[in-house]
């Protein structure tokens, strides 16, 4: 059974086994600005969010899942829990080319919102997305 939390500090050891963004998380942690998915008392992945970050309105700028724990419907659960901890509009981006992103956006109801290029190497697009929470 998926549960959905805030992250707390003691997480931030099991989130960089699996997490392959550059930079720390203490700061979205302490800010409470992330939420763990938890499978058996494993954290299994993570969503965390930037307040204003996107034109002034709040926006998911990691979404990450545990490769041994993909395809078990994680993703879903962090995107359904983001009702709990935000509301209005809300924006997240992907690659063109992340074939998995942008399937998982698309099933869970965000809405294209535009593209910027440049962004990515080798003139991928950055597709943007929106869902009003």
């Amino acid at each position: 059974m998926t549960a959905i939390r805030a992250a707390e500090p003691y997480d931030l050891s099991r989130l960089m086994a699996f997490d392959s963004f550059p930079g720390d998380r203490i700061v979205e942690i302490v800010d409470r600005r992330m939420l763990v998915a938890e499978v058996d008392g494993v954290i299994a992945g993570y969503v965390a969010w930037q307040t204003g970050g996107c034109i002034g309105k709040d926006y998911v700028n990691k979404l990450v899942v545990d490769p041994d724990y993909r395809r078990h419907g994680i993703a879903q659960s962090l995107i359904a829990a983001l009702h709990s901890v935000l509301d209005g509009r809300i924006f997240i981006s992907t690659g063109a080319d992340n074939v998995a992103a942008v399937g998982l956006l698309t099933l869970t109801n965000w809405q294209p919102a535009g593209k910027i290029m440049g962004l990515r190497p080798a003139d991928e697009a950055e597709i943007f997305y929106y869902r009003d929470l």
